[in-house]
């Protein structure tokens, strides 16, 4: 084999065939890291939107406040006393179980404002009594709320004999809907002439409160004395 010279080297400087495959066979040195990794793509240019929010950033007084704990609560509402002062009769036909019924008119005073108001009260239900009671009294009644003195009730009560000072007690109620749950409302002491003594109980209450206004009496005596309006006593 004839060897390899300068003297037979090709004047130009690229390899000759025998070089390459010579070189193929040597081993290569592995690639650098640097070559591999991937240029990473630019970030975006900020937005608009993005832009105006990096300049004002949200203020501490737009985040929303967590409830404070010792804020107060709503006031609960709370009853409204009263007295009533009142003249009314009373009636029960016996003896044994016994049909019976009262009325009133007075004037309730509402201890909170104060604030005065013209009322009628009519009560109709059953009594025990030994023959006929009856008799008329001046009333004074202790009101637990008079917000509730107003519309449909119900009396539990006693008018004991005594002649020209027959005294008398009665538990008051009210009945938001009639027929309906009763919640105490006062408590009634009477004191005047009577015949006879009943114990009664009316569910049948109503309580209606009346203008003072000319106008106010007007309509109430055209509703009184109108045979063609039934008179109704209630709100």
């Amino acid at each position: 084999m004839e060897p390899i010279s300068n003297s037979n080297r090709p004047t130009s400087d690229e390899p000759t065939p025998a070089e390459i495959n010579a070189g193929e066979c040597l081993p290569h040195e592995p690639e650098p890291l640097e070559c591999r990794v991937t240029d990473a793509p630019a970030a975006p240019p900020p937005t608009a939107v993005k832009s105006l929010v990096d300049k004002h950033p949200p203020s501490l007084s737009a985040a929303p406040r967590e409830p404070s704990q010792a804020s107060p609560s709503a006031p609960v509402a709370s009853s409204r006393p009263g007295i009533a002062l009142s003249v009314g009769g009373n009636i029960a036909i016996g003896p044994g179980i016994a049909v019976a019924a009262e009325g009133s008119i007075g004037v309730v005073v509402d201890l909170n404002e104060p604030k005065i108001s013209v009322f009628t009260s009519a009560a109709w239900g059953t009594a025990v009594a030994a023959g006929v009671s009856a008799g008329v009294s001046g009333q004074l009644s202790l009101v637990k709320d008079v917000t509730k003195f107003w519309g449909s009730g119900a009396e539990l009560g006693v008018n004991l004999p005594g002649g020209a000072v027959s005294p008398g007690a009665a538990l008051n109620y009210t009945t938001p809907t009639p027929g309906g749950p009763r919640e105490f409302s006062g408590v009634t002491g009477s004191l005047g002439p009577g015949l006879g003594g009943d114990t009664h109980y009316f569910e049948g209450n109503t309580t209606e409160r009346w203008g003072t206004s000319p106008q106010a009496i007007k309509d109430a005596l055209k509703r009184a004395f109108d045979p063609n309006d039934s008179i109704c006593v209630g709100p």
